[in-house]
C-alpha cells in the first residue's frame, strides 16, 4: 500500500469519529434515567404530601366524632351536618392519594425500564454489575415503600366505612342516651386512628430515605421502620 492509500485510509476511518465529534460523542448514549428519576423522587414527595393532607382531614373527622357525643342534642344535629361534609373531604382525599399512588407505579416502572437500558450499553462488565445492583436494591426498595403507602391507603377506606356507619348509626340516634352506647366502638376507633398516625410517620421516613439514597447513597432498600401491621378491619360493603 502506498502512502496516498494510506491516507485515503485513514481518512476514512476518521470520518465516523469526527462525525460523532460534531454531533456530540454522547448523543448516541440513552440517559434518560436520571430525568426517570427524578419524577420518582417528586412523585414520592407528592405521595407523602397526600397522605399527610389525607391523614390531617380524618384527624378533624375524629374530632368532630368526639364532639358530638358530647355535644347537647341540639348543638350535636349541627355537628352531626358538618360531620357528614367531612366524612366527604376524607374520601376526596383518599381518592386524591390512591391517584397519586398510581402515578408513583407507573413513574417507578418506567425509571427501572429506563435503568434495564442503561445496562446494556456498559462496555464494563464490573460498572455494569455495580449499576444492576443499585438497581435491584431500587426495587426493592421502593416495593417496600409502595407497600407502606397502599398499606396506609387501605387503613383510610377501612376507616372511611367506619365513618359511614357512625353517620349512619346518628341519623337516628343523636340522642345523649343513645350516644353513650358507642363507648367500646370509640375505643376501637381510636386505636386505630392512633396506628394510621404511626404508620403515615413511617412511610414518611421511609420516603425521605429511599429518596436519598436513589439519589446516589450505596444502598437503596430502606429497612423497616417496624414490624408489620395489624390487617385493617374487612371494609363493610
Amino acid at each position: 500500500m502506498n502512502y496516498s492509500d494510506r491516507i485515503c485510509l485513514l481518512s476514512l476511518l476518521a470520518a465516523p469519529l469526527a462525525a460523532c465529534q460534531s454531533a456530540g460523542y454522547m448523543s448516541s448514549v440513552a440517559l434518560t434515567g436520571a430525568e426517570s428519576r427524578q419524577h420518582v423522587v417528586e412523585a414520592i414527595s407528592e405521595g407523602v404530601t397526600e397522605q399527610g393532607m389525607a391523614r390531617d382531614e380524618f384527624a378533624s373527622a375524629g374530632r368532630m366524632l368526639a364532639s358530638i357525643q358530647t355535644a347537647s342534642e341540639v348543638a350535636a344535629a349541627e355537628l352531626y351536618s358538618e360531620y357528614l361534609d367531612q366524612i366527604d373531604l376524607c374520601a376526596r382525599r383518599v381518592e386524591r392519594f390512591d391517584g397519586q399512588i398510581e402515578v408513583l407505579q407507573i413513574g417507578a416502572d418506567q425509571l427501572f425500564v429506563d435503568w434495564e437500558a442503561e445496562l446494556e450499553q456498559f462496555t464494563s462488565e464490573a460498572i455494569r454489575e455495580q449499576s444492576s445492583r443499585r438497581l435491584e436494591a431500587a426495587r426493592s426498595g421502593f416495593a417496600l415503600l409502595h407497600d407502606e403507602l397502599t398499606g396506609v391507603h387501605g387503613q383510610m377506606v377501612a376507616s372511611l366505612f367506619t365513618h359511614k356507619d357512625y353517620a349512619l348509626y346518628f341519623n337516628h340516634n343523636l340522642a345523649g342516651s343513645s350516644r353513650e352506647l358507642l363507648g367500646s366502638e370509640n375505643s376501637r376507633f381510636r386505636a386505630t386512628m392512633a396506628t394510621m398516625s404511626k404508620d403515615c410517620k413511617v412511610v414518611e421516613a421511609d420516603a425521605r430515605t429511599f429518596n436519598e439514597r436513589l439519589s446516589g447513597s450505596p444502598e437503596v432498600a430502606p429497612e423497616p421502620s417496624r414490624g408489620p401491621t395489624p390487617d385493617a378491619p374487612e371494609s363493610k360493603q
